[in-house]
């Protein structure tokens, strides 16, 4: 399931053709959608129709696409998953600006399809995420959620990636359907509601993100085969990179 912004065609269209792409796995395959909100521009939501038409891997939800909806973006990709993929071994939630190495997760991190309730992520301990007060910071929270509290009390996730073993998807969907919204998504969805689901594991694989562009280039083209990464960023600046580190990643592969 990847959060996708509607406009982000090229960015969704790069994707379907390099680690989205099931022809690169021998034995394994990836089933992706792109997860996105309403728009108010009827341009725009033609466009996606047609894209839609064409790939048939869209879901949009009932929901204005922006920055403060993405856990409404997240529920709409627990619902889908839970009605449509009842024979996936595990789910990965992943951003549109980041790119994975499924080899690795398949080579080196496969025991997710045998775990029950466990999430694989950037894992971030609780009392260290800060709530932010400011209303000039970007995730700023009302004084009225958590009051008296200066640090999410939750073991959560950082949000670019999340591999979710596969029974917990409609876990987490049952378990949202009951819970007051809480628009940072990352706290909501990989952190309160974990907390609410009894021996739910965070098993961190923080030494194996990046989110640093340099890095990823460098580790993912140059390093290679000793590349420790899994998920890093592209720079997002070129919009070549995510196929360049592709081309340089799959010749070590075949």
């Amino acid at each position: 399931m990847v959060y996708s912004s509607p406009d982000h065609f090229e960015r969704r269209e790069v994707m379907r053709k390099t680690f989205l792409n099931s022809t690169f796995y021998k034995e394994e395959t990836i089933r992706a959608i792109f997860l996105l909100g309403e728009v108010y521009n009827s341009s725009l939501q033609h466009t996606i129709e047609q894209e839609n038409l064409v790939f048939r891997d869209i879901i949009q939800g009932k929901f204005i696409d922006s920055y403060r909806n993405l856990t409404y973006k997240g529920v709409l990709g627990f619902k889908w998953i839970s009605e449509n993929c009842r024979n996936a071994e595990f789910a990965a939630k992943i951003d549109d600006d980041v790119i994975v190495n499924f080899f690795k997760i398949f080579q080196h991190f496969s025991f997710i399809k045998f775990k029950r309730r466990f999430l694989m992520c950037d894992k971030v301990n609780p009392n260290l995420y800060p709530i932010q007060r400011d209303t000039n910071e970007k995730w700023n929270v009302h004084n009225d959620m958590f009051k008296r509290m200066l640090r999410y009390p939750y073991t959560s996730c950082l949000g670019p990636a999340v591999f979710i073993s596969r029974d917990l998807i409609p876990i987490l969907y049952t378990t949202a359907s009951m819970s007051p919204f809480f628009w940072i998504e990352d706290i909501y969805l990989f952190g309160i509601l974990p907390s609410k689901i009894p021996a739910l594991v965070h098993h961190g694989i923080n030494q194996n993100v990046s989110y640093n562009y340099q890095y990823t280039a460098d580790c993912f083209g140059k390093q290679r085969k000793e590349c420790g990464l899994v998920v890093g960023m592209p720079d997002p600046e070129d919009n070549t990179a995510t196929v360049k580190i592709w081309n340089s990643l799959i010749k070590t592969i075949h």
